[in-house]
């Protein structure tokens, strides 16, 4: 895990597979960095990765070998873009649209676009300008991202984000009409195998006093949006919740090398508050996919809840995971979360800038069997209700409507080659 690894990755490896899924796609291919880090899998060094028969993943390359975070990328563009051109001149059949992930690959999809006169869409996932509102004292980093942001929403042909509150709210924030290419396409439930809580009670039995107690599980990489150590404060301080219940949260590889300054910032605050929970706050220091279903699968069996308490969280991939296994939830009112929760109805909303709500919120639902049955049972049913197979029909339905539009719907900038610079 990096600074970089979140649900976005998820995201497009779950959207690529069903899009692959569909009878009339012949072709997805999902294009990242190349690179050799020894901390990390070698697989990022593979060129060329077959995943199923119509998707595969195709790594490109630039003179800089080593992992670069996203921070450290806008250099490297302009590297990149020519890397992908010779990949694109060489595939057939020829490519009929791009998807960009992120404004760094906007900028990149921009370039492929204006040489071989194709579409291209941008999905954000996450914005700099929420993100600098969330913790204002960071505002003044955020200059460089929000315009490459700006710039490609000013330039993409089509706009997919996954929820209202960033089509009505965070895209008309950056003051560029989007009129006819914004498009809300809500991300399917991640597709999870039926998990055995038994790896997850072998691990609690060794950081627990009591594992049969009900868990308050969060998972999130340990930065400062995220607000896990309010959720851990808002434990501590509550003793008829940390008196109930365990709290465990899965917070990254604590031991990664990789780690930056805010990460390990926030893992040193989250053991200073377990120092105060001898036998009561779990925090393992690594983890992987299985073990992660695992502690749903665990949390749900023992009558816990599943907290998402970020500042602010763009859609919530965490939620329907939860949801899929029965797990109530109790998340942040700011984001994506307000639509998953109003649309399966498997939990509560707070606001996480009021800890002492978030646990009275958590005691709330296990303290009362009927909510907790009521949750747990809309999880399980509804979870369903956003599923990758409508969102691989509605994304393939705007890409084929760009494709035929043979003047691209919408005039890039005529900069569009320029690397975006400046502030907001």
């Amino acid at each position: 895990m990096t600074g970089d690894t979140g649900g976005h990755v998820a995201y497009v490896l779950d959207a690529a597979a069903a899009q692959a899924r569909l009878a009339d796609v012949s072709k997805v291919t999902i294009v990242t960095r190349r690179f050799d880090e020894p901390s990390l899998d070698r697989i990022h060094l593979v060129a060329h990765e077959p995943v199923s028969p119509k998707l595969d993943i195709r790594r490109i390359s630039d003179s800089d070998s080593q992992y670069l975070d996203k921070s450290q990328l806008l250099d490297r563009l302009p590297e990149l873009a020519d890397s992908l051109a010779a990949l694109l001149a060489g595939m057939s059949p020829r490519v009929d649209v791009i998807h960009a992930h992120f404004a760094d690959a906007a900028w990149i999809a921009g370039q492929m676009a204006r040489r071989l006169s194709i579409p291209f869409v941008y999905t954000p996932h996450s914005l700099g300008i929420d993100k600098a509102r969330c913790l204002p004292d960071t505002v003044a980093g955020y200059g460089q991202r929000v315009a490459q942001e700006r710039h490609a929403i000013a330039s993409a042909d089509g706009i997919i984000v996954s929820s209202l509150d960033e089509a009505q709210r965070q895209v008309p924030n950056y003051g560029v009409c989007t009129e006819g290419r914004l498009e809300v396409i809500e991300p399917g439930a991640p597709v999870c195998a039926a998990a055995d809580a038994s790896a997850a009670r072998y691990l609690l039995a060794t950081l627990l006093n009591d594992p049969t107690r009900p868990i308050v599980l969060a998972v999130a990489r340990p930065v400062r949006r995220k607000n896990l150590v309010a959720l851990a404060e808002a434990f501590a301080d509550c003793p008829a919740l940390s008196d109930r219940a365990n709290l465990v949260i899965i917070a990254g590889d604590h031991h990664s090398p990789r780690l930056d300054d805010e990460e390990r910032d926030t893992l040193r605050a989250l053991r200073h508050v377990r120092d105060r929970l001898p036998g009561r706050f779990a925090l393992p220091p690594r983890h992987d996919r299985a073990l992660v279903q695992s502690l749903y699968a665990a949390a749900a069996e023992s009558g816990g809840v599943f907290v998402n308490p970020a500042l602010h969280e763009p859609f919530g991939l965490t939620l329907l995971e939860a949801a899929q296994a029965g797990l109530p939830v109790v998340a942040t009112c700011h984001g994506g979360p307000v639509e998953i929760v109003a649309s399966i109805g498997h939990g509560l909303l707070v606001d996480p800038n009021v800890p002492a709500d978030i646990a009275t919120a958590c005691l709330g639902i296990i303290d009362d069997p009927d909510a907790y049955a009521r949750f747990a049972e809309a999880g399980r049913r509804h979870s369903g209700r956003l599923d990758w197979t409508r969102y691989a029909q509605r994304s393939r339905h705007l890409y084929r409507r760009l494709c035929r539009d043979a003047t691209a719907t919408h005039r890039r900038p005529e900069q569009a080659s320029t690397l975006p610079a400046g502030a907001a």
